[in-house]
């Protein structure tokens, strides 16, 4: 999405409202990746050869629950100042791959499907939201410790 700065560069130090909407990206980080479309409102100026925007962005972003793994659908909002170079003899700046960085890395990583989600099971990974009763006995994990391992070459 490109925003068209010849307005702006007729008008220098004039603050003028900036409106936009970019498409959903298919993008992903860290298991993070956004949907829909992402807005941008806000006013903007431009001045020696840089574009000054101060917007808020609103974007739904899929992420998994930091317990469980469950995908959890986010109205994420922030209110961003933020500037562009404007190259000679430019007529727009495309500011898509910015806006979605700043989504990515300004989101919190550390969310919850629910706030008593009970994460999954440490033995054998079943989601113990959906099976609260499930349960292991002693001796039943399977896992190996450092010493099975070495048995073979210890000298007892």
């Amino acid at each position: 999405m490109t925003i068209s700065i010849l307005e702006f560069l007729d008008r220098p130090g004039r603050r003028l409202p900036v409106h936009a909407v970019l498409g959903g990206s298919d993008a992903e980080m860290d298991g993070v990746r956004t949907i829909g479309e992402i807005q941008i409102d806000g006013e903007a100026f431009a001045q020696l050869s840089t574009l000054y925007v101060d917007a808020d962005i609103a974007a739904h972003i899929v992420q998994p629950c930091r317990r469980c793994l469950t995908s959890i659908d986010i109205l994420f909002t922030l209110h961003e100042s933020f500037t562009f170079p404007i190259p000679p003899q430019a007529e727009a700046i495309d500011v898509r791959p910015y806006v979605i960085e700043l989504v990515f890395s300004a989101h919190d990583a550390n969310v919850l499907c629910r706030p008593d989600c009970r994460g999954l099971c440490a033995i054998c990974g079943e989601d113990l939201n959906r099976h609260p009763e499930h349960r292991h006995t002693a001796g039943d994990d399977g896992r190996r410790k450092l010493g099975d391992f070495l048995e073979p070459w210890s000298t007892k």
